[in-house]
């Protein structure tokens, strides 16, 4: 097999026994023949699939997350192996977090990516018994005609709504804002799980002043305030959000300056309700006192890249591209260090998430589908004091004998890529709290920060750090 670790593993063949492992492998053989796809994909894919199912059995809830699909850059593998894999597991919803057409070209090159986007992501999961939710990016659905040109097109806020709503299980399940025809953000709750999926937009408004790229990096007053007042405060006792829209609004994961401060009224409103605080919400004091429901993490696209942080007790989380782009490589270090290139006769075409919600061991698993690796993160912070060392025990088995590192949850520097203007490479800092060779954690000032190690079988494991 090449390029992938998701083959079927010693204990899972184990289990399945050598009759039923072999059977499996066979289907997948078959539908990977039947698919056009090289006979690898197919035992990459079993792999996948065992791994899903034996997390399915213990977590309380699943999805996948597919984000930033640029459709005319993209190897065209997700929506098939995201319709499989809806059929053959347990794992029935899939979050997409938005960017559906390219940066430049005309009115055509988008009229065909929604053309696409619909028959081979939307029908295709739904055809295998799938449910589809996306959220809106900021290129959906608007484009450049070429680099430096002044021109280029953008739909309308309400047919882009028409379009990111119109998935049947939208239309079933969702909650909306009543008589806003633009509105993009909208929740739906998996009750037996007891588990909400909010979905924001990042992108509410379209400028006037230019035809070209011009949907707003913004979120309105009245998108605001129907998310903290009708979705965030009205979650029943014990339940959990899973927040999704497609700019990350901490700074670590969006990576760009001004983010955090345009989306800084969103971010206080999630802390607010974590810490049940009070928000300022435009001018309006939201009262989080009485809330419920406590967040999972706020998990985003847009950077291209796997980064992720902790802050004022909110996970902010942003996934790699699907799109065949390569910013995804050096975005995505020290998180996921050595990513490959996306070449064709390889199972890394495509990138996207599988994500289990494990109550009881208070953590994420995410399953990468493409190159890269799985992960843990881990919900509650590990608490240290400022010059006390302290053992580091993270709860997850999997983190022992791993060598960890800490980073500074709210810093990070920027370095452009010389050999390519829309890449950069990242800096980060361990000024809160650092680990010596030994494993052993000493606060050295108070504050947030990441602790990150990889497993003996090439697990991430991410765990919260607070200093006091």
């Amino acid at each position: 097999m090449k390029n992938g670790d998701g083959a079927l593993s010693r204990r899972e063949f184990i289990k399945l026994g050598a009759a039923g492992a072999a059977m499996l492998l066979a289907d997948w053989r078959l539908w990977a023949e039947g698919e056009g796809l090289p006979a690898y994909y197919g035992d990459y894919l079993a792999g996948i699939a065992a791994r899903l199912e034996r997390l399915s059995k213990t977590c309380d809830d699943s999805f996948f997350f597919i984000t930033d699909l640029h459709i005319p850059a993209n190897r065209r593998m997700s929506g098939r192996i995201l319709a499989k894999l809806v059929a053959e597991t347990s794992v029935k919803k899939v979050l997409c977090g938005g960017d559906m057409p390219e940066a430049f070209g005309g009115r055509a090159s988008v009229e065909r990516t929604i053309a696409e986007y619909r028959r081979d992501w939307v029908e295709a999961v739904e055809s295998a018994g799938g449910e589809f939710y996306a959220a809106k990016g900021n290129h959906d659905f608007t484009i450049r005609d070429k680099p430096g040109a002044a021109g280029g097109w953008t739909l309308s806020g309400k047919a882009a709504h028409d379009i990111l709503t119109d998935t049947a299980a939208t239309k079933k399940n969702a909650v909306t804002d009543a008589g806003n025809h633009e509105a993009c953000y909208y929740y739906f709750d998996s009750p037996k799980a007891r588990i909400r999926y909010i979905v924001a937009d990042t992108s509410d408004s379209i400028r006037t002043d230019r035809t070209y790229w011009a949907v707003n990096y913004s979120m309105g007053e009245r998108q605001l305030k129907w998310l903290a007042k009708n979705a965030l405060a009205t979650m029943p006792d014990g339940w959990l959000a899973l927040v999704m829209h497609h700019i990350p609004v901490a700074r670590i994961p969006s990576g760009e300056k001004e983010t955090p401060t345009t989306f800084a009224p969103w971010r206080r409103i999630l802390e607010a309700c974590q810490s049940r605080g009070k928000a300022d919400v435009c001018g309006e004091t939201v009262d989080f006192g009485k809330a419920r429901g406590r967040i999972l993490c706020s998990l985003t696209g847009h950077e291209h890249a796997e980064r992720q942080t902790f802050l004022n007790g909110v996970w902010h989380i942003t996934e790699p591209c699907d799109a065949a782009y390569s910013d995804y490589i050096i975005g995505s270090a020290p998180w996921c260090s050595g990513l490959p290139r996306k070449e064709k006769g390889t199972v890394n075409e495509q990138t996207f998430e599988a994500v289990h919600i494990d109550r009881r061991n208070r953590v994420l698993h995410f399953t990468r589908i493409g190159g890269g690796a799985n992960r843990i993160v881990c919900l509650e912070p590990v608490v240290a004091k400022v010059g006390v060392p302290m053992p580091f025990a993270p709860p997850t088995p999997a983190a022992t004998g791993a060598a960890w590192r800490c980073y500074d949850a709210d810093w990070m520097g920027k370095e452009r890529n010389p050999a390519n203007k829309y890449q950069y490479f990242c800096k980060y800092r361990n000024d809160i709290a650092e680990f010596d060779a030994e494993g052993t954690l000493t606060g050295k000032k108070p504050g947030e920060a990441v602790a990150l190690a990889t497993s003996a079988d090439g697990c991430r494991l991410l765990v919260p750090v607070v200093v006091k």
